[in-house]
């Protein structure tokens, strides 16, 4: 998943830039805004749009992540949900798999 098409905003983009298109997709796909029938769909966009944001928007955090897509060593944006789901160990894992 890449937070910044997500959050449809570039990857250059400024704080301010990255909060106000957070606040436009909370208000357009946000559960209690949509019909009872898409609101299943709706949560887990707004579960993408949030982690997108949570990332994005502290800006460690976002060093970090876009020195995953610029490394170069294939893991890039999935390597990045990969240590989120399984932390460390995945990490461990998948440097395991590459010595193999």
């Amino acid at each position: 998943m890449d937070h910044y098409r997500t959050l449809q905003v570039s990857r250059d983009a400024e704080p301010e830039v990255i909060e106000k298109a957070y606040k436009a997709l909370c208000m357009k796909y946000h559960p209690d805004r949509v019909p009872q029938e898409r609101r299943r769909e709706a949560t887990k966009r707004m579960q993408r749009i949030n982690e997108a944001y949570r990332v994005l928007s502290d800006p460690r955090v976002r060093e970090r992540y876009d020195l995953t897509l610029s490394s170069g060593n294939g893991g890039g944006a999935a390597g990045w949900e990969r240590f989120w789901e399984a932390g460390l160990a995945g990490l461990f894992l998948d440097w395991l798999e590459t010595r193999a």
